[in-house]
């Protein structure tokens, strides 16, 4: 199936930050089975996921991706790459809210049909953000898909409270290794031994020299962007407070087995476990044997590519 590629900038509602997106749809002519809003993780763009969304397009469906604030080319400045800008979390959910309708919309006028089903997929740090979407806006999704997902982890009040204290000291935009290692250092102890900075992203080596030599990626986050990234996910793994509109939704994990942010079956079991006490009955979660954190680059990819374009189509 041919496609049709547009890219454009959104312009946050929030504070005006141009947010740079692309969409991915079939050609004119060709049947559309839906419409999909992508949300990539942390330190990554939306460039990373040109294969998968030809891939969705190519099956039917309408995808829309944009790099988040701080991330790809929606910055101000190169150099803001890991700053969030004062919006924080709470702007990049704004952001992705203005993005959902937005998609919403062109859809519809493009089919002419209101009740064209619409689907979020959202991976590692985009997973904290879409489980924190929906607490207020789980209407406006007919499937969610989350992949990578970090779980919870011990220790956030006192990482905020060291990462606010730092902030005093040197301020948003600084960078630090200490707030770094705090936040990020445990994922990579599993895989020490191979000797490659993220080598726990993925277990094909090509794909992580790739991710390694993409000046878009593997940055070290502001302290802004870190304590940003701790509130967000300690919202994330807050009991209660969902509108609850929607609690039909089918939610589906899907991660890697040897992800380290996905710690252990428990662990992520306790995500799943948490979606369901909110009310989502209908959320359940797969492992991958042998995969790490970035299941839709690894070397077996097309089976979770499969399994997710059959829940979509389910």
């Amino acid at each position: 199936m041919r496609t049709t590629v547009t890219k454009y900038w959104h312009t946050s509602e929030t504070d005006g930050l141009a947010l740079s997106v692309v969409r991915t749809e079939p050609a004119d002519g060709s049947e559309v089975r839906g419409a999909t809003l992508l949300v990539h993780g942390m330190c990554e763009h939306k460039g990373r996921y040109d294969a998968f969304v030809d891939f969705l397009a190519e099956q039917g469906y309408i995808v829309t991706i944009f790099d988040l604030r701080g991330h790809g080319e929606s910055v101000r400045d190169p150099g803001d790459l890991g700053y969030l800008y004062e919006g924080g979390y709470e702007a990049m959910l704004a952001d992705i809210h203005e993005m959902v309708l937005e998609a919403k919309t062109y859809a519809a006028d493009r089919t002419g049909r209101t009740d064209l089903p619409f689907y979020t997929i959202a991976h590692s740090m985009g997973t904290m953000c879409a489980r924190c979407y929906i607490r207020m806006h789980d209407a406006e999704l007919d499937k969610l898909v989350l992949l990578g997902c970090p779980s919870k982890l011990s220790g956030m009040w006192p990482g905020l409270q060291l990462v606010k204290g730092l902030i005093a000291a040197q301020g948003g935009r600084a960078r630090s290794k200490v707030a770094d290692h705090v936040v990020c250092g445990a994922y990579g102890k599993k895989f020490a031994a191979e000797h490659i900075p993220y080598s726990w992203t993925n277990s094909d080596p090509e794909e992580v020299r790739l991710y390694n030599e993409d000046p878009l990626c593997g940055y070290t986050f502001t302290l802004n962007g870190y304590e940003n990234l701790i509130r967000l996910a300690m919202l994330t793994y807050t009991d209660g407070g969902y509108a609850m509109n929607n609690p039909e939704l089918p939610i589906r994990f899907y991660s890697g087995a040897e992800d380290p942010c996905a710690v252990s079956r428990e662990k992520l079991g306790e995500a799943i476990k948490l979606l369901r006490k909110q009310g989502y009955k209908n959320t359940k979660g797969k492992l991958y044997p042998g995969m790490r954190h970035e299941i839709l680059r690894e070397k077996e990819k097309a089976k979770v590519w499969a399994d997710i374009l059959a829940f979509l189509q389910g």
